[in-house]
């Protein structure tokens, strides 16, 4: 299985994972109308990395890590650490999103840089 791997600099886990995940809009009070339920609920859910990526995301196969050690986790998800070595520092101050191939339909998506996420590459990953 690959993995694609982004860093961001956000300011809070809050912060990055309001970008990496999907949520919700408050529902709408019971005096709406049944269009504007109906757009409510067409408009939902949001989720500005899959916005900014423009491709299928399946949430259950993203993660967003901001904390602990970052490198060393890296290093043990992909079968060659030494192609990664180069970003150790980076990790210190960045928020690792991982994408796995499962995530996306990689038969259409090429996967790029956003505003906040600088797109590192894709490696085989040590899971399967």
């Amino acid at each position: 299985m690959k993995v694609h791997v982004f860093l961001g600099e956000f300011k809070t886990r809050k912060d990055a994972t309001s970008y990496t995940e999907s949520y919700w809009e408050p529902e709408p009070d019971e005096s709406v109308s049944d269009r504007d339920y109906e757009i409510w609920e067409n408009s939902n859910p949001k989720w500005k990395m899959k916005s900014d990526l423009n491709c299928y995301l399946d949430g259950d196969f993203i993660e967003t890590i901001t904390e602990g050690n970052k490198f060393e986790y890296l290093c043990g998800m992909i079968q060659n650490p030494e192609s990664i070595k180069h970003l150790k520092t980076e990790l210190n101050k960045k928020v690792l999103v991982l994408i796995f191939e499962k995530g996306i339909n990689s038969q259409k998506s090429k996967l790029k840089s956003t505003e906040v996420l600088e797109y590192i590459g894709v490696f085989e990953s040590t899971l399967k």
